[in-house]
This record gives C-alpha cells, structure tokens and sequence, in this order.
C-alpha cells in the first residue's frame, strides 16, 4: 500500500511537470490588443512568483516577455500573472495615473 502511494505521488509529480504548457516567451493582450504596459509589470510578477519551471525578462525590441537561459514560461500562469496586473493596475498610455483592465478581457499569448 505504501509503495502505491508513492508511485501514485511520484507519477502525479512528474505529469504535472509535463503538461505544463511551456513557451520561450509570452505577451499580455487586452482584449484583441498587446499591451506592453501589462506585459512589462506581468513578467516581473510572473519571475517573482519562483515557478519550477524558472523565469523570465522584458526584452524591449521584441516586446515579450523571454524565458531565462534554462527556463520556460508557462502559459496558463503567465495568463494568471497578466490578469493579476489588470486587476491592481499598470501606467495609463498617457502616462498620467494608473489604469486597470478587466481580468476575463486579458489574454497571455505564448
């Protein structure tokens, strides 16, 4: 019975790890937009977060947030990371104040 609950765990583990939903690097959108200024801050809540699968950076020329040499970006917590900038806010596009989206119109794109 012991053995059995151990493999049970061990199998549980390693499929989680599996269909994870990895990418090399992701966007946030608004709706049918890209929103650099959800992206820059959801990379860093994405990175801060401490996720097995490791973290990433802004890269500005492509606009996207980059996995770390060695790590991957998981696409339905990248997504969780995105909504949550929309729900506590990111800089205006007129740079004046904060701004918020509503968190079912944001979209992670991998």
């Amino acid at each position: 019975m012991r053995f059995s609950s151990i493999l049970s765990y061990t199998v549980l583990g390693l499929a989680g790890s599996a269909f994870a939903n990895l990418h090399p690097n992701c966007a946030c959108h608004n709706g049918d937009s890209y929103n650099w200024r959800v992206t820059t801050l959801a990379c860093q809540v994405y990175t801060d977060a401490g996720y097995e699968w490791g973290g990433g950076f802004y890269d500005s020329p492509s606009g996207r947030c980059v996995a770390n040499d060695g790590s991957s970006l998981a696409g339905n917590e990248w997504e969780a990371a995105c909504r949550t900038v929309a729900t506590s806010g990111f800089d205006c596009a007129d740079g004046i104040g904060k701004c918020f989206a509503f968190p079912e119109s944001v979209r992670g794109r991998c």
